[in-house]
């Protein structure tokens, strides 16, 4: 009798055991299948945005001998993570990915999570190894809003030395302003100092206005939805910032680029639009499915031979 019931009870621990591992497997394998219907789903959307956005985005031929350009967003990635610094996200992608080492890149503010010089070179430290130059255009994570945090700028001050400035790269003028000064604006310092470069465009191709905040919000006809309130940009000043390209309407070309967009799902996850030769563009990461950031190539004669939108 007792050897029956051993018999018994090893059978039925048997049949449980493979009930257990039966049920393991066919969660797994759902798991698998939900990932992978979620992963061509995301591949669909990127593919879908980077078409819808077209009229904005460059393809051209003869890219090899061009300067390598990246401007990103919100590159302390996503909020709840925890690092403090740039997006290991982003981090490993341009390590799978780069052949050689790109020459420039402009970030668009809020580069870190909370404003502090060990953070602010840990960043120089992280990206010097992908890039030959950096410029910051600074984000409220990174210098606050107004002057209520005297501390976190002088500390972005201490390792960027600059929040606004220009560089020249084969003929097309790189502007970088700082959006966080009079909160969504652009000061009249800045006014004066783009009135001035811009009196002296000789020779330059195209030119590029970077900014964190998407200041052109209410200025455009698409819809952006960016990180901050829609109030934010209730008083803005964009209109005394596009006056001063009146001048060069229609000779060349323009493109502002802003980076605060794209952390929460609601968001705009990317945006471009076009006004004869304004092209108005945001890109930004930290949703984790749909991160993104631009790319640009400019060759030797300063033509644009590429500016495209990289999901990664």
């Amino acid at each position: 009798m007792k050897k029956f019931f051993f018999v018994i009870s090893f059978f039925i621990i048997i049949v449980l055991l493979f009930i257990i591992i039966k049920i393991d497997y066919v969660r797994r394998i759902d798991f698998a299948g939900k990932e992978s219907v979620k992963k061509s789903f995301f591949y669909i959307k990127k593919n879908y945005l980077v078409k819808k956005y077209s009229s904005c985005f460059i393809d051209k031929k003869n890219q090899k001998i061009a300067k390598q350009i990246i401007i990103a967003g919100h590159t302390y990635g996503y909020p709840d993570g925890e690092n403090l610094s740039t997006y290991p996200k982003f981090l490993n992608h341009l390590t799978e990915t780069m052949v050689e080492k790109y020459d420039f890149i402009f970030l668009a503010g809020d580069i870190v999570k909370k404003s502090n010089k060990i953070y602010f070179l840990q960043v120089k430290k992280e990206l010097n190894n992908f890039f030959n130059e950096l410029y910051v255009a600074p984000g409220n994570h990174d210098v606050g809003l107004a002057l209520t945090n005297k501390t976190g700028r002088n500390e972005f001050l201490s390792v960027f030395n600059k929040n606004y400035q220009e560089t020249v790269i084969n003929d097309n003028l790189f502007i970088v302003l700082d959006s966080t000064f009079e909160p969504g604006n652009i000061s009249q310092d800045q006014l004066n100092f783009l009135k001035t470069k811009l009196k002296k465009v000789k020779d330059i191709k195209n030119i590029f206005i970077i900014t964190h905040h998407v200041i052109w919000q209410n200025y455009i006809g698409k819809k952006v939805t960016s990180n901050v309130n829609k109030d934010f940009f209730s008083k803005s000043n964009f209109g005394d910032v596009i006056s001063l390209f009146k001048n060069l309407e229609n000779k060349i070309k323009i493109f502002f680029v802003a980076g605060d967009i794209g952390v929460l799902k609601e968001k705009t996850i990317i945006f471009c639009e076009r006004k004869n030769n304004l092209y108005f563009i945001a890109t930004g990461m930290g949703n984790k499915r749909l991160d993104n950031y631009l790319k640009i190539l400019v060759s030797p004669e300063g033509e644009i031979l590429l500016i495209k939108p990289i999901f990664f």
